[in-house]
């Protein structure tokens, strides 16, 4: 169940990306943003005063690419880059996780319908395509961080990712609201994922609205079957902005 229509000029806004406000696809590569979910967020950024955000496992780079032309605040590879509302980058270092990285491809590299993706302090593992190899995924990725205490494991839909510890989501949503636009009002935040707890924990204690993607147990406190309902959702509050861009 979907909170009501709350009035969105005092809210914080910050959504995750895939399996939240795009649905999930075979290859992380075909995720397409289409002009009605940009309009959405351009409607949510004059509803909002600039105030969101998209917090995400990619890149920054890939996001850009995914929304342009769209420019907007956002956190990278789980919380390790983050651009604030004035476009000043903060980035954790990393250490040189090539090396694993080739690891991995040597085991699993040529299994059909097995994806390795290369990002900024970490790799992820999708076998969307390939549910059966889910175990021998598992098995690869416990291999290549077994003598890596830097590493941490993010278990997610259809995908295992390795990325270096020292930021979650949680903590840069917290960054955020310490910063204008952001500074002083309500959260809210909406994700589809086990990476996304860390922030639905966040925002639940500064009394924010947290909404949950999917049917999977979750800290959120409301939940949308789909990301087409959540964008709904997010059209209706975000009012007379949200109806003009996308008639």
């Amino acid at each position: 169940m979907l909170p009501g229509i709350c009035e969105i000029a005092d809210h914080a806004i910050f959504l995750d990306l895939d399996g939240t406000i795009v649905e999930l696809v075979d290859h992380p590569d075909a995720v397409r943003v289409g002009p009605q979910t940009l309009h959405l967020l351009q409607a949510l950024l004059s509803s909002t005063g600039e105030a969101l955000a998209v917090i995400s496992g990619r890149e920054i780079g890939v996001i850009d690419r995914l929304l342009y032309p769209l420019v907007v605040p956002v956190a990278g590879v789980h919380g390790l880059q983050r651009r604030d509302a004035r476009g000043t980058v903060y980035s954790k270092e990393t250490s040189d996780l090539v090396p694993l990285v080739d690891v991995l491809e040597n085991l699993l590299g040529k299994e059909p319908g097995v994806f390795i993706e290369r990002k900024r302090g970490g790799m992820a593992v999708h076998y969307r395509l390939r549910p059966d190899l889910e175990q021998h995924c598992r098995d690869a990725v416990h291999l290549v961080m077994g003598k890596h205490p830097d590493l941490r494991l993010i278990r997610g839909k259809m995908v295992f990712e390795l990325t270096q510890k020292g930021a979650d989501k949680g903590d840069v949503i917290s960054a955020f609201l310490r910063e204008p636009p952001f500074r002083g009002r309500t959260p809210i935040f909406a994700g589809d994922d086990l990476t996304d707890e860390a922030g639905f924990s966040a925002v639940n204690a500064l009394g924010g609205i947290t909404i949950k993607v999917g049917a999977s147990q979750t800290e959120a406190r409301f939940r949308a079957e789909s990301p087409a309902q959540l964008r709904d959702w997010l059209c209706r509050v975000a009012g007379e902005a949200c109806q003009e861009l996308v008639r």
